[in-house]
């Protein structure tokens, strides 16, 4: 079984307001593989597949340096792998469709003896 910790939980209303993208505020350091949740909480009217790209921002770069782009699916739990190592910060650009919101993000936990 997977040990994971919640390290970031938030609900957005994109249907009152229209975002390019969301900056989650939380700093992540060496965090190389974590489960990503994203729940609508309005009713979609088609069968969506993907809720919108992720970036992997690194931070202890000049500027905004975009490591990794990821696709995100509306799965109950997605696993994201990043194959950049360091400190970063993930950018959500969430696609239309979307209305009110639950982004959940959880950091797999390794038990190293």
């Amino acid at each position: 079984m997977i040990e994971t910790q919640l390290i970031f939980r938030n609900e957005y209303r994109w249907d009152l307001k229209k975002v390019d993208s969301v900056l989650i505020p939380y700093l992540f350091d060496n965090d190389a593989s974590l489960i990503i949740t994203i729940q609508p909480k309005s009713r979609l009217t088609k069968n969506y597949v993907t809720a919108g790209k992720l970036d992997q921002i690194l931070i202890d770069y000049p500027n905004k340096l975009v490591a990794s782009s990821q696709v995100i699916n509306l799965t109950k739990n997605y696993q994201v792998n990043f194959p950049e190592q360091g400190r970063f910060q993930l950018e959500f650009f969430p696609y239309q469709f979307l209305g009110k919101t639950l982004i959940s993000i959880s950091r797999i936990l390794n038990h190293e003896n």
